[in-house]
Protein backbone atom coordinates (compact mmCIF):
# COMPACT_ATOMS: atom_id res chain seq x y z
CA UNK A 1 0.00 0.00 0.00
CA UNK A 2 1.46 3.08 -0.84
CA UNK A 3 2.70 5.25 2.13
CA UNK A 4 0.94 8.28 1.85
CA UNK A 5 -2.67 6.21 1.36
CA UNK A 6 -1.92 4.30 4.78
CA UNK A 7 -0.87 7.47 6.67
CA UNK A 8 -4.37 8.92 5.37
CA UNK A 9 -6.42 5.46 6.33
CA UNK A 10 -4.63 5.88 9.90
CA UNK A 11 -5.38 9.49 10.29
CA UNK A 12 -9.05 9.12 9.50
CA UNK A 13 -9.86 6.56 11.61
CA UNK A 14 -7.94 8.68 14.49
CA UNK A 15 -10.58 11.51 13.39
CA UNK A 16 -13.23 9.18 13.96
CA UNK A 17 -12.19 8.05 17.45
CA UNK A 18 -11.86 11.66 18.43
CA UNK A 19 -15.51 12.34 16.78
CA UNK A 20 -17.08 9.62 18.70
CA UNK A 21 -15.17 10.14 21.85
CA UNK A 22 -16.22 13.74 21.75
CA UNK A 23 -19.50 13.47 20.89
CA UNK A 24 -21.30 10.52 21.73
CA UNK A 25 -18.88 9.87 25.10
CA UNK A 26 -17.55 6.25 23.67
CA UNK A 27 -16.08 4.43 21.36
CA UNK A 28 -15.52 0.43 20.84
CA UNK A 29 -13.37 -1.66 18.52
CA UNK A 30 -17.08 -2.79 17.18
CA UNK A 31 -17.44 1.13 15.90
CA UNK A 32 -14.55 0.95 14.45
CA UNK A 33 -15.32 -2.12 12.66
CA UNK A 34 -18.32 -0.94 11.44
CA UNK A 35 -17.79 1.91 9.75
CA UNK A 36 -13.92 1.35 8.57
CA UNK A 37 -14.55 -2.65 7.70
CA UNK A 38 -11.51 -3.45 9.80
CA UNK A 39 -10.76 -6.23 11.85
CA UNK A 40 -11.00 -6.44 16.20
CA UNK A 41 -6.96 -6.40 15.77
CA UNK A 42 -6.48 -3.56 13.63
CA UNK A 43 -9.03 -1.75 15.89
CA UNK A 44 -7.47 -2.47 19.09
CA UNK A 45 -4.21 -1.03 16.70
CA UNK A 46 -6.43 2.00 16.39
CA UNK A 47 -7.14 2.55 20.05
CA UNK A 48 -3.68 1.63 20.82
CA UNK A 49 -2.36 4.40 18.58
CA UNK A 50 -5.08 7.08 19.75
CA UNK A 51 -4.50 6.36 23.43
CA UNK A 52 -0.24 7.57 22.83
CA UNK A 53 -2.15 10.87 21.48
CA UNK A 54 -4.66 11.29 24.20
CA UNK A 55 -6.11 9.66 26.84
CA UNK A 56 -9.43 7.91 27.87
CA UNK A 57 -10.94 5.49 29.86
CA UNK A 58 -10.78 2.22 29.31
CA UNK A 59 -12.48 -1.11 29.18
CA UNK A 60 -12.75 -4.43 28.22
CA UNK A 61 -15.23 -3.38 25.65
CA UNK A 62 -15.83 0.24 25.55
CA UNK A 63 -13.71 3.06 25.74
CA UNK A 64 -15.25 6.39 27.39
CA UNK A 65 -14.01 9.76 27.38
CA UNK A 66 -12.24 11.22 29.85
CA UNK A 67 -14.40 14.58 30.16
CA UNK A 68 -12.48 16.77 32.58
CA UNK A 69 -9.48 16.58 30.51
CA UNK A 70 -10.56 15.68 26.90
CA UNK A 71 -8.53 17.86 24.49
CA UNK A 72 -9.67 17.23 20.95
CA UNK A 73 -7.24 15.89 18.20
CA UNK A 74 -9.65 17.37 15.56
CA UNK A 75 -11.62 21.23 14.86
CA UNK A 76 -14.53 21.33 13.81
CA UNK A 77 -17.88 23.34 14.28
CA UNK A 78 -20.84 22.61 16.04
CA UNK A 79 -23.17 22.14 12.47
CA UNK A 80 -20.37 19.97 10.84
CA UNK A 81 -20.52 17.84 13.91
CA UNK A 82 -24.12 17.52 14.17
CA UNK A 83 -24.42 16.56 10.34
CA UNK A 84 -21.82 14.09 10.52
CA UNK A 85 -23.96 12.37 14.06
CA UNK A 86 -27.25 12.57 11.49
CA UNK A 87 -25.74 11.43 8.20
CA UNK A 88 -22.10 9.44 9.40
CA UNK A 89 -18.90 10.46 9.59
CA UNK A 90 -17.25 11.86 6.82
CA UNK A 91 -13.71 12.70 6.61
CA UNK A 92 -14.78 15.48 3.51
CA UNK A 93 -16.41 17.45 5.56
CA UNK A 94 -13.16 18.20 8.10
CA UNK A 95 -11.01 19.07 5.06
CA UNK A 96 -13.55 20.74 2.94
CA UNK A 97 -12.75 18.12 -0.15
CA UNK A 98 -15.65 18.48 -1.82
CA UNK A 99 -16.54 16.10 -5.29
CA UNK A 100 -18.21 19.53 -6.51
CA UNK A 101 -17.60 23.37 -5.89
CA UNK A 102 -19.93 24.13 -2.84
CA UNK A 103 -20.41 26.86 -0.63
CA UNK A 104 -23.27 27.13 1.73
CA UNK A 105 -25.16 30.23 1.99
CA UNK A 106 -25.72 32.22 4.86
CA UNK A 107 -23.59 29.97 7.17
CA UNK A 108 -22.46 31.74 10.31
CA UNK A 109 -19.15 30.35 11.68
CA UNK A 110 -18.75 29.40 15.46
CA UNK A 111 -23.10 30.15 15.97
CA UNK A 112 -22.90 26.96 17.92
CA UNK A 113 -20.93 26.15 20.90
CA UNK A 114 -18.98 22.94 20.15
CA UNK A 115 -18.20 21.88 23.76
CA UNK A 116 -22.04 22.60 24.83
CA UNK A 117 -23.30 21.09 21.52
CA UNK A 118 -21.26 17.44 22.65
CA UNK A 119 -22.60 18.01 25.61
CA UNK A 120 -26.09 17.53 24.76
CA UNK A 121 -25.07 14.70 22.54
CA UNK A 122 -23.27 12.82 25.02
CA UNK A 123 -26.52 12.79 26.94
CA UNK A 124 -28.67 11.51 24.05
CA UNK A 125 -26.07 8.99 23.72
CA UNK A 126 -25.83 8.21 27.32
CA UNK A 127 -29.06 8.57 28.46
CA UNK A 128 -29.08 10.81 30.91
CA UNK A 129 -30.28 14.51 31.39
CA UNK A 130 -28.10 17.96 31.37
CA UNK A 131 -28.83 21.28 33.23
CA UNK A 132 -28.82 24.06 31.19
CA UNK A 133 -30.25 27.74 30.57
CA UNK A 134 -32.44 27.83 27.91
CA UNK A 135 -33.45 31.17 26.02
CA UNK A 136 -36.84 30.16 24.43
CA UNK A 137 -38.73 32.37 21.72
CA UNK A 138 -41.94 32.35 24.00
CA UNK A 139 -40.85 32.19 27.46
CA UNK A 140 -39.40 35.00 29.39
CA UNK A 141 -37.88 32.25 32.17
CA UNK A 142 -34.60 31.33 31.55
CA UNK A 143 -33.76 30.00 34.56
CA UNK A 144 -31.81 26.39 34.99
CA UNK A 145 -34.07 23.67 33.34
CA UNK A 146 -33.19 19.85 33.67
CA UNK A 147 -33.87 18.53 30.03
CA UNK A 148 -33.54 14.91 29.23
CA UNK A 149 -32.13 15.24 25.47
CA UNK A 150 -33.19 12.50 23.54
CA UNK A 151 -32.72 12.90 19.73
CA UNK A 152 -31.14 15.40 16.59
CA UNK A 153 -33.06 17.41 14.13
CA UNK A 154 -32.78 19.33 11.48
CA UNK A 155 -35.26 21.69 9.97
CA UNK A 156 -33.29 22.86 6.72
CA UNK A 157 -31.93 26.09 8.73
CA UNK A 158 -31.82 25.46 12.45
CA UNK A 159 -30.35 22.49 14.59
CA UNK A 160 -32.68 21.41 17.35
CA UNK A 161 -32.61 18.77 20.22
CA UNK A 162 -36.24 17.01 21.40
CA UNK A 163 -35.88 16.86 25.03
CA UNK A 164 -38.23 15.39 27.92
CA UNK A 165 -38.49 19.12 30.20
CA UNK A 166 -38.25 17.84 33.74
CA UNK A 167 -38.99 21.71 34.70
CA UNK A 168 -42.20 21.85 32.80
CA UNK A 169 -45.57 22.42 34.70
CA UNK A 170 -48.10 21.63 31.82
CA UNK A 171 -49.11 17.86 30.89
CA UNK A 172 -46.53 17.63 27.42
CA UNK A 173 -43.10 17.98 28.71
CA UNK A 174 -41.38 16.98 25.50
CA UNK A 175 -40.72 19.73 22.94
CA UNK A 176 -38.18 20.59 20.73
CA UNK A 177 -34.80 22.86 21.99
CA UNK A 178 -32.53 25.21 19.83
CA UNK A 179 -28.91 24.18 20.23
CA UNK A 180 -28.02 27.67 20.12
CA UNK A 181 -30.56 29.01 22.67
CA UNK A 182 -29.11 26.65 25.50
CA UNK A 183 -25.87 27.78 27.21
CA UNK A 184 -24.32 27.11 30.40
CA UNK A 185 -25.11 23.46 29.91
CA UNK A 186 -23.99 20.94 32.40
CA UNK A 187 -23.52 17.58 32.97
CA UNK A 188 -23.71 15.67 36.47
CA UNK A 189 -23.23 11.97 36.05
CA UNK A 190 -22.46 11.53 39.25
CA UNK A 191 -26.18 12.18 40.36
CA UNK A 192 -28.10 8.37 39.54
CA UNK A 193 -31.44 10.95 39.09
CA UNK A 194 -30.36 12.31 36.30
CA UNK A 195 -29.96 8.57 34.14
CA UNK A 196 -33.22 8.70 31.87
CA UNK A 197 -36.51 7.27 33.59
CA UNK A 198 -38.75 5.16 31.30
CA UNK A 199 -41.59 7.76 31.14
CA UNK A 200 -39.35 10.51 29.82
CA UNK A 201 -37.77 7.91 25.94
CA UNK A 202 -38.91 8.41 22.70
CA UNK A 203 -41.11 5.57 23.50
CA UNK A 204 -43.65 7.68 25.73
CA UNK A 205 -43.76 11.14 23.42
CA UNK A 206 -47.08 10.77 21.55
CA UNK A 207 -46.36 13.74 19.24
CA UNK A 208 -42.59 12.18 17.73
CA UNK A 209 -44.49 8.95 17.71
CA UNK A 210 -47.67 9.81 15.86
CA UNK A 211 -47.21 11.10 11.81
CA UNK A 212 -49.91 12.65 10.41
CA UNK A 213 -51.29 12.42 6.80
CA UNK A 214 -51.51 15.70 5.56
CA UNK A 215 -53.21 16.94 2.15
CA UNK A 216 -51.83 20.09 0.46
CA UNK A 217 -53.33 21.75 -2.21
CA UNK A 218 -51.98 24.71 -3.91
CA UNK A 219 -53.36 28.05 -2.75
CA UNK A 220 -55.79 29.89 -4.59
CA UNK A 221 -54.39 33.17 -3.86
CA UNK A 222 -51.42 32.02 -5.87
CA UNK A 223 -51.04 33.31 -9.64
CA UNK A 224 -50.48 30.52 -12.53
CA UNK A 225 -46.96 31.40 -12.49
CA UNK A 226 -46.57 30.81 -8.55
CA UNK A 227 -48.44 27.83 -8.76
CA UNK A 228 -46.35 26.49 -11.33
CA UNK A 229 -43.09 27.66 -9.39
CA UNK A 230 -44.45 25.62 -6.42
CA UNK A 231 -45.23 22.08 -8.61
CA UNK A 232 -41.68 21.89 -9.59
CA UNK A 233 -39.93 23.53 -5.63
CA UNK A 234 -42.46 20.19 -4.14
CA UNK A 235 -42.07 17.69 -6.86
CA UNK A 236 -45.45 18.24 -7.81
CA UNK A 237 -46.63 17.35 -11.37
CA UNK A 238 -47.79 19.96 -13.45
CA UNK A 239 -51.29 18.52 -13.93
CA UNK A 240 -51.43 18.69 -10.10
CA UNK A 241 -52.65 20.83 -7.55
CA UNK A 242 -52.13 18.32 -4.55
CA UNK A 243 -48.97 17.53 -2.05
CA UNK A 244 -49.52 14.16 -0.22
CA UNK A 245 -47.02 13.96 2.24
CA UNK A 246 -46.98 12.92 6.39
CA UNK A 247 -44.91 14.71 9.26
CA UNK A 248 -44.52 13.68 13.03
CA UNK A 249 -46.54 15.91 15.36
CA UNK A 250 -43.44 17.21 16.81
CA UNK A 251 -42.83 18.52 13.52
CA UNK A 252 -46.32 19.73 12.50
CA UNK A 253 -45.86 23.51 13.30
CA UNK A 254 -42.38 23.63 11.76
CA UNK A 255 -43.56 22.44 8.73
CA UNK A 256 -46.90 24.96 8.30
CA UNK A 257 -44.23 27.48 8.82
CA UNK A 258 -41.61 26.74 6.42
CA UNK A 259 -43.59 25.71 3.81
CA UNK A 260 -46.34 28.28 4.11
CA UNK A 261 -49.42 26.08 5.04
CA UNK A 262 -52.63 28.03 5.58
CA UNK A 263 -54.33 25.86 8.47
CA UNK A 264 -56.85 28.50 8.87
CA UNK A 265 -60.63 27.90 9.29
CA UNK A 266 -63.51 29.45 7.64
CA UNK A 267 -64.10 31.53 10.39
CA UNK A 268 -60.37 32.72 10.93
CA UNK A 269 -60.10 33.20 6.89
CA UNK A 270 -63.54 35.30 6.73
CA UNK A 271 -61.83 37.28 9.84
CA UNK A 272 -58.57 38.15 8.28
CA UNK A 273 -60.60 38.85 5.31
CA UNK A 274 -63.16 41.04 6.87
CA UNK A 275 -59.99 43.15 8.57
CA UNK A 276 -58.37 42.98 5.22
CA UNK A 277 -55.59 41.17 6.62
CA UNK A 278 -53.13 39.37 3.46
CA UNK A 279 -50.52 37.04 4.71
CA UNK A 280 -48.63 34.84 1.68
CA UNK A 281 -49.32 31.40 1.12
CA UNK A 282 -48.16 28.29 -0.94
CA UNK A 283 -50.61 25.78 0.22
CA UNK A 284 -53.96 25.30 2.23
CA UNK A 285 -54.31 22.46 4.40
CA UNK A 286 -57.37 20.31 3.03
CA UNK A 287 -57.92 18.09 6.07
CA UNK A 288 -57.11 19.88 9.08
CA UNK A 289 -60.29 18.31 10.87
CA UNK A 290 -58.72 14.48 10.49
CA UNK A 291 -55.33 15.93 11.77
CA UNK A 292 -57.42 17.30 15.00
CA UNK A 293 -59.14 14.10 15.58
CA UNK A 294 -55.97 11.92 14.93
CA UNK A 295 -54.57 13.70 17.49
CA UNK A 296 -57.05 13.40 20.19
CA UNK A 297 -57.28 10.19 19.85
CA UNK A 298 -53.53 9.41 21.20
CA UNK A 299 -53.53 12.70 23.76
Amino acid sequence: MNTNNSNAAINERLAYVDFKLRFTGHISRADLGEVFGIAEAAASRVLKEYSELREYNKTQKTNTILRESFSPLISIEGETALGMLANGFNKSKLTNNTILPYERIGSVPNRLNITEVAMITRAIAGNYAINCNYFSQNSEKHEIRTLMPLAIMHDGSQWMFRAYDRNETKINKFKNFHFARAINVQEELQNKENKRLEHEGLGNDKAWNLRLPLILKLHNSLNEVQKSQTRRDFGISQDQDELFCSEREAFLWITKKKWFVDDRTAEQRQIDDDKEVKRFYKFQLMNGDMIEQLKNSVS
